[in-house]
């Protein structure tokens, strides 16, 4: 009896991963992962190898004289030479990557920076400690983890919605063969902005408020356009109430913290910077990134005024078509599924096409970054899903947007801009 008891014992944690791999979320969901993560890493150290790239001047700093970029120290600090992975993971110190580092070995100061919200700075200063002191790890553990979660989940929310594990296998794919899929991979916030809304989603569904509301809270502290949160889970909020029990308070009650989670996420942020007398978003975001906000569609006209004259740069085509196909995407998700769907991706769209960059001649962008904040667009996958549906339309959009991957992630790892 001593013997099997031990036997069964010892054998737990084999026994455990099997019955986990069983579920098809659960293996799709780490398979798909395993392969976006392993592909991107080799290549970005492939590429990074093959052709060698420095730092921009921006951010020269000598620690010797403390002369140079403030910034340039930071970026400095943030992968020690004999850190663990430290070769591994250099591809990836770029970019807004750099800058949430500087948040989480400095925290705010008096410049551009407040434009990144605190969450994932908090959690790469929780987790550097373990590292040997390379933020450059810890940022892509955390990124890397809740973009696995993000993957689970959504498999989970299609499972649901649809019960259909075909549709949701093809979801996955169709997001991580997507061109800017990388970014799911990088030390960015669009992994974990994903992974709490669609937690937020599921928690909802279930009418499990609070939860629902704390994850949207957290989401809106990942990237300040979580506020826009408010209007779907409030929709669920009020579709999972029965009309004739609006009367009870206690009901109404119970939903405000999915309704109004996000909105006292984005508000306690402002609220600190305020107290705290670091600036505002707008002076940020027009001093130091030429960003301001406009209606979408003055956003378009400049652009085709801009296109007619020939300076567009190339990335802002890529934000231009991309943007359009979500749209017809959206069309999409408004017909074929629930009213909530079609709230946040119209409410997504709108939100990601108000950024307008000033920048003059091919420095401007209407469109700025909209290649990368579609991949918030859980909604649009799923429509794609569902007109993608034989292997060789699959095999053709892979073909296309993995080559796309590609070219983009050495742009990315060589400091041009992409998204």
């Amino acid at each position: 009896m001593i013997r099997e008891t031990q036997w069964r014992w010892f054998d737990f944690p084999g026994e455990m991963f099997s019955w986990l791999w069983r579920d098809d979320a659960i293996r799709t969901s780490v398979s798909i992962f395993l392969v976006l993560r392993i592909v991107t890493g080799v290549l970005a150290l492939i590429q990074f190898a093959i052709a060698p790239v420095g730092k921009p001047s921006l951010l020269w700093f000598d620690p010797v004289t403390r002369v140079g970029n403030a910034s340039g120290e930071t970026y400095e600090m943030s992968l020690p030479p004999n850190s663990p992975l430290a070769g591994i993971v250099a591809p990836w110190r770029v970019y807004d990557t750099a800058w949430y580092i500087k948040i989480a070995i400095q925290g705010y100061r008096h410049d551009n920076g407040i434009v990144f919200p605190p969450l994932y700075p908090i959690m790469i200063a929780l987790v550097v400690p373990f590292l040997g002191g390379n933020y450059v790890l810890a940022a892509l553990l955390v990124s890397n983890l809740f973009c696995l979660m993000a993957f689970f989940l959504l498999y989970k929310l299609i499972q649901r919605e649809f019960g259909d594990n075909k549709l949701a296998t093809r979801t996955l794919i169709l997001l991580a063969a997507f061109p800017t899929a990388f970014y799911l991979m990088a030390g960015y916030t669009e992994p974990i902005f994903l992974a709490l809304t669609l937690g937020a989603f599921l928690a909802a569904f279930d009418q499990r408020w609070w939860l629902a509301g704390g994850l949207a809270f957290l989401a809106s502290l990942a990237r300040l356009q979580g506020i826009a949160l408010c209007l779907p889970l409030a929709w669920i909020a009020y579709i999972q109430c029965r009309p004739q029990r609006w009367t009870d308070w206690r009901t109404m009650l119970a939903r405000v913290p999915t309704a109004v989670g996000a909105a006292l996420g984005t508000l306690s942020y402002v609220g600190y910077i305020t107290l705290n007398n670091l600036g505002s978003f707008e002076a940020a975001y027009n001093d130091g990134w030429k960003l301001t906000t406009r209606w979408p569609w003055e956003s378009i006209r400049t652009y085709f005024d801009r296109l007619s004259l020939g300076i567009v740069p190339e990335h802002e085509n890529n934000n231009a078509l991309i943007l359009l196909i979500m749209i017809l995407l959206a069309v999409v998700v408004t017909v074929k599924m629930r009213p909530v769907y079609a709230l946040y991706a119209w409410s997504t769209l709108f939100v990601i096409m108000l950024r307008y960059h000033y920048g003059m001649l091919l420095e401007g962008a209407q469109f700025e970054s909209a290649f990368r904040y579609v991949l918030l667009l859980f909604p649009c996958f799923i429509a794609a899903a569902m007109l993608i549906r034989r292997y060789w339309q699959l095999a053709l959009y892979g073909l296309v947007t993995i080559q796309w991957q590609v070219y983009l992630l050495y742009n990315f790892t060589h400091w041009h801009w992409v998204a």
